[in-house]
């Protein structure tokens, strides 16, 4: 049985940040390999590349861009180079795809969601049917402390048949929470549990729905055993 709606750990939208980083990873992990399968379908002797960071496209930015947001990195320099790319390099359709999604999992990281919404905007703009863009939009509109439009992209997201639904089911979850909807973060952690059982994360969190049920009927029972039902001494 879900928790109430009152569920005491919720986290707020200036602990966004903290709530989700720690599983930004994983997703951005899968972004940047679609990222970079698009940059390698641009020629067609790296397709086969194990490594498709490695591609030669004729824009360095470009492709420090894919290889920084391969090895996580969320510095100044990184950040600059997606910047350069984007706005001085030739890409084309598909180059520039993969490099607004590098752009927005290294801002990400950074913790700049305005700036990496900008990003996954611009994606959309070219390809409205981006999954991948859309849930880390959503991710980034929940680091804003915008959680109802979160929500709303990453529902999107899920219609689109997103690669990972047990992380955008988890990062829903998030934002309904913060929203106040305990009923729905339950369904949406559940969910993400059912598609990948040994996930770690949404466990966690069905586990501390449960301690938070379990702690509201022990001091419900507590309130009735000390006589604590509101008697305004007007009985008898």
């Amino acid at each position: 049985m879900p928790p109430s709606a009152t569920t005491k750990t919720a986290p707020t939208p200036k602990g966004v940040a903290d709530y989700l980083f720690p599983l930004l990873a994983a997703s951005f992990a899968l972004i940047f390999c679609m990222a970079n399968e698009a940059l390698a379908q641009n020629r067609p002797e790296d397709r086969t590349r194990a490594d498709s960071s490695r591609v030669s496209l004729g824009a360095p930015n470009a492709n420090l861009c894919a290889e920084a947001a391969a090895a996580g990195r969320s510095d100044d320099e990184a950040a600059q180079a997606c910047d350069r790319a984007v706005e001085m390099e030739r890409l084309n359709r598909t180059n520039r795809i993969a490099t607004e999604i590098n752009r927005g999992a290294i801002y990400l990281r950074r913790r700049d969601g305005e700036t990496a919404l900008t990003a996954y905007d611009a994606v959309i703009a070219m390809d409205e049917d981006h999954a991948e863009a859309h849930m880390s939009r959503g991710v980034a509109l929940h680091m804003m402390g915008r959680p109802g439009p979160a929500v709303s992209a990453i529902t999107e997201a899920l219609s689109l048949g997103v690669s990972a639904p047990y992380i955008a089911y988890y990062y829903r979850a998030a934002a309904r929470e913060s929203l106040g909807d305990a009923r729905g973060a339950y369904e949406d952690y559940r969910t993400a549990l059912e598609i990948e059982p040994n996930w770690d994360p949404a466990f966690q969190e069905l586990a501390r729905f449960a301690r938070v049920r379990r702690d509201e009927l022990a001091d419900a029972s507590v309130s009735e055993d000390t006589g604590g039902g509101g008697d305004d001494g007007s009985a008898p």
